[in-house]
């Protein structure tokens, strides 16, 4: 990639109308900023459980990307590029056959004013194992500059990798989140994903349910307010018969900002008894915000179900007149139902540090402002 040329990326599977500017986005300075640098970012803060997990460092190409060069990510090939061209270290994370450690590994990535970091992970869980990856992007609240970060996952039979990613950025960051994983026979990906913090958001994932019986499930929650910008596309591609995906999304937006919601269930010939569901709410809290979804269900065989649901709407007036009848002001009702859906995803996160974390950048006025 050249740099100064235009990165496309959250490519739908299927196009639309190009009328609707729905079917990628398109970013023009990302990768002159991060091709750039003088040398690559610090590499995350890292810790891992006592034993049955190991982690080394090493480049983006060559026998380190072989195992995983075949998975596809939600962004597309043109972030596969950015990170390659880079020089991206990448945090390598193998899980031992059968280990099942109760402690989490943790990446850290403190993230500074001005600073342009990419950053790369890929976890390796080998048969009947299982881990929790938790990574954490943030920064000082009024902090500038770009992040970075592809992850990608692979899980052998019957094994399980649960990743949390949280994203409490300053205001005038731009955030780039990256995933691809791949499942063997019995395996899972669960994928549970807090965005908060950054002016501009471009996430995706995708996983591909190779094996028979293989499971892929999705959480992400999202707080949208002032001028923010969010974009994200997710993929669940079914090859595996009797495969499950589950892609769920919750979020609110306030003020002007705006976002674009992709989520596809690929139902590949072959994947006999496959079932997809995805489901996304939308709180709407100001005339001005910009909400736009696009669900597809992709079918190349018969034997599968799918279904998918969008559901978006302003503050009910009955919850209104009821929290307010209580002494709340309705900016702070507002406030409380707008804290409901980022909680639920809170509850999927196995830190009671990190919850708290969270808990205090919303207090402290962490809707961008």
């Amino acid at each position: 990639m050249k740099q100064g040329t235009e990165m496309k990326i959250n490519r739908l599977p299927v196009r639309t109308w190009n009328w609707l500017h729905m079917n990628e986005s398109s970013l023009s300075d990302i990768d002159t900023v991060l091709l750039s640098r003088d040398k690559p970012a610090d590499g995350p803060v890292l810790t891992l459980p006592k034993k049955g997990v190991s982690c080394i460092r090493g480049m983006s190409t060559g026998m380190v990307e072989a195992g995983f060069r075949d998975i596809a990510t939600g962004m597309g090939p043109d972030m596969e590029e950015l990170i390659r061209e880079s020089g991206t270290p990448v945090e390598i994370i193998r899980v031992k056959k059968g280990e099942k450690p109760e402690a989490p590994v943790k990446l850290a990535f403190p993230c500074k004013e001005g600073e342009h970091g990419l950053y790369a992970a890929y976890v390796y869980a080998e048969e009947g194992s299982s881990v929790t990856v938790i990574m954490e992007a943030d920064s000082a609240r009024q902090a500038g500059g770009t992040a970075g970060f592809q992850t990608r996952l692979y899980a052998e039979k019957d094994a399980r990798i649960r990743l949390i990613q949280v994203q409490l950025l300053g205001k005038e960051y731009g955030y780039l989140n990256d995933v691809g994983g791949s499942c063997e026979e019995g395996a899972s990906i669960e994928l549970v994903q807090l965005f908060l913090g950054a002016r501009n958001i471009y996430a995706g994932g995708s996983v591909n349910l190779a094996g028979d019986g293989s499971r892929m499930q999705t959480a992400i929650g999202y707080l949208g307010t002032k001028n923010q910008k969010l974009d994200m596309n997710y993929t669940a591609e079914h090859y595996g018969k009797k495969t499950e995906s589950l892609i769920e999304a919750k979020g609110v937006l306030r003020d002007n900002a705006s976002k674009l919601f992709r989520g596809t269930i690929d139902f590949q010939k072959g994947c006999a008894g496959a079932e997809g569901a995805e489901k996304e709410e939308v709180l709407l809290l100001g005339d001005e915000v910009v909400n736009r979804t696009i669900p597809l269900i992709l079918c190349g065989e018969e034997k599968v179900q799918g279904s998918h649901g969008a559901t978006a709407g302003r503050m009910d007036e009955e919850k209104l007149f009821y929290f307010c009848s209580r002494g709340l002001s309705r900016e702070e009702a507002c406030d409380m139902m707008a804290r409901a859906g980022i909680d639920a995803v809170c509850s999927k996160i196995p830190d009671e540090a990190l919850v708290e974390k969270i808990q205090a950048y919303l207090e402290e006025g962490g809707r961008n402002g």
